[in-house]
């Protein structure tokens, strides 16, 4: 097991590993706007732009060689990403993703504080990072999300 910083010959594995994360097509999050919204960050493209971008950290879990976990922090406060494998859940891969990343991205994060728009299912995750809850469920553009906020001191 590693955490390493993604490289864009990653990028393939990456979109691969959200898509089997978060199932669009099953997810309640989504409406069919939403799911053509949820697809236009995601693609190879976009992925390999924000791997090159010095506004986003992206961090990959390496399990057997084979990308399990992705995280990526935007601007060194918004958590931007955050996808586990389902085969690797309860593994506290999202934990040691998120304790890595926070402790780069804190270096460089002037107000302490960290934000992120939760689907529905990652809000016990996020809330077991301590992110509390910063509004009620919004719908934007096809897509169910709770903003959730944390104050690292």
């Amino acid at each position: 097991m590693s955490i390493e910083i993604a490289q864009t010959k990653d990028a393939i594995e990456i979109q691969d590993l959200i898509i089997r994360a978060v199932k669009p097509e099953e997810n309640p999050d989504f409406d069919n706007e939403g799911l053509e919204l949820f697809y236009k960050p995601n693609e190879i493209s976009e992925i390999k732009n924000r791997i090159n971008s010095p506004d986003y950290l992206t961090l990959c879990f390496h399990k057997n060689k084979n990308i399990v976990g992705l995280i990526t922090i935007h601007k060194n406060e918004k958590l931007d990403q955050l996808f586990v494998d389902p085969a690797y859940r309860n593994m506290r891969v999202s934990t040691k993703l998120w304790n890595s990343a926070k402790k780069i991205s804190s270096r460089n994060n002037e107000s302490g504080e960290f934000w992120v728009k939760s689907s529905t299912m990652a809000i016990p995750v996020y809330e077991s990072f301590g992110f509390q809850h910063a509004s009620g469920r919004q719908q934007q553009n096809g897509i169910t999300y709770y903003l959730m906020k944390l104050i690292v001191s």
